[in-house]
């Protein structure tokens, strides 16, 4: 049996968990701190969160080990939620975990015996505990495309990594009319937004003859007569759909929401660690997935501007190739690892021994 641990920050790995809860027709646990409204089929296992709960010993006394980033001694709910965890995995007989993401979980899973999958970001992660992470595991993921890694990810790395490409929870891609009312739309993400909000006055002036629309929970500023904020849309796929210009960050969530449903993409990467983002930023634009801030093109330009290798980067198919090819080797560690090379080649698997 599979499980899936979702980090609590932000809300895109809560978002693949529940893609993979899906594909596995709802047969995997999701351990997780976060507050993420699950769909009622998924089922998951609230941990008590690692935030400080006033019960650890003084900050600083004790540095973390290099293999870890945030460790602190003698906190009540990081032993509640690691006694948590191990009991369930016993008690389900879990064979694999899919970590996303925790180099804290990575360590409790290996000490402990439990074969992990480690879902690697995007960004430069080259810091002694996620390389020891990524040691530790049985294999790695990462849910973009093999390109958006750079030479200074080490061969190692790259070679103990399956490249899913992106995908989203988005499954067709629309060929709506631009509406008028969603002409600009501006989606801001769940895990910080302070540059792209920065950008409103610029976003308000630059399309000043048409309304642009803000979706998210960010402070309501009214910078100019043609914003209108929205908060949380029920049905984000079909906004982003009709409109005929999307501006965001570059999460790596929102940015496959939004290359899933093929829209004109103005890319504004957030300060992030490990240069995720600027990373991300960078691939898109020079891929031409994404437009960055500084194209001088009008609006009319920007809607009609259409990715043309949009789906060399994209599979919509991953995470079901990915339960069924796990399922292929009965999550074995050893076969696991000895076929990565396979995971694509789902429909020939009969032929693997």
């Amino acid at each position: 049996m599979l499980a899936y641990y979702a980090h609590q920050h932000g809300s895109g790995h809560a978002t693949y968990a529940q893609i993979f809860a899906q594909c596995s027709a709802y047969n995997m646990p999701v351990f997780t701190s976060s507050k993420f409204q699950f769909g009622p089929n998924v089922e998951v296992i609230e941990m008590p969160a690692e935030d400080p709960d006033g019960t650890a010993a003084e900050p600083g006394i004790f540095p973390p080990p290099d293999y870890l980033h945030y460790s602190p001694v003698g906190q009540k709910s990081i032993q509640e939620r690691s006694a948590l965890f191990l009991k369930e995995i016993l008690h389900r007989s879990i064979r694999l975990v899919i970590i996303d993401v925790s180099v804290e979980m990575a360590a409790l899973c290996r000490a402990a015996s439990i074969p992990y999958a480690y879902v690697r970001l995007p960004g430069n992660r080259n810091d002694p505990a996620h390389l020891q992470a990524f040691q530790g595991a049985t294999f790695l993921l990462a849910y973009y495309p093999a390109d958006l890694d750079g030479p200074e990810i080490p061969q190692w790395v790259k070679q103990k990594t399956i490249y899913t490409g992106f995908f989203s929870r988005f499954k067709e891609r629309s060929n709506s009319i631009t509406g008028p009312e969603h002409a600009v739309c501006v989606f801001t993400g769940s895990g910080g937004n302070s540059r792209l909000v920065n950008y409103l006055p610029k976003i308000a002036a630059r399309f000043s003859d048409r309304m642009v629309d803000i979706y998210g929970n960010v402070p309501k500023v009214q910078y100019a007569d043609n914003i209108c904020y929205k908060g949380i849309h029920p049905d984000p796929q079909m906004v982003m759909s009709a409109a005929g210009v999307v501006v965001a960050n570059c999460g790596l969530n929102l940015t496959s929401e939004i290359l899933s449903l093929g829209r004109s993409f103005i890319a504004i990467p957030e300060d992030r660690p490990y240069d995720e983002q600027y990373g991300m930023h960078r691939f898109l634009t020079s891929s031409k997935l994404a437009i960055d801030w500084s194209t001088d093109w009008d609006f009319e330009k920007l809607a009609g501007y259409k990715i043309s290798d949009v789906d060399r980067f994209i599979d919509q198919n991953a995470p079901n190739n990915m339960m069924v090819w796990m399922e292929h080797f009965q999550y074995q560690p050893s076969s696991l690892k000895k076929s990565i090379s396979t995971w694509a080649n789902v429909p020939n698997l009969s032929l693997i021994a």
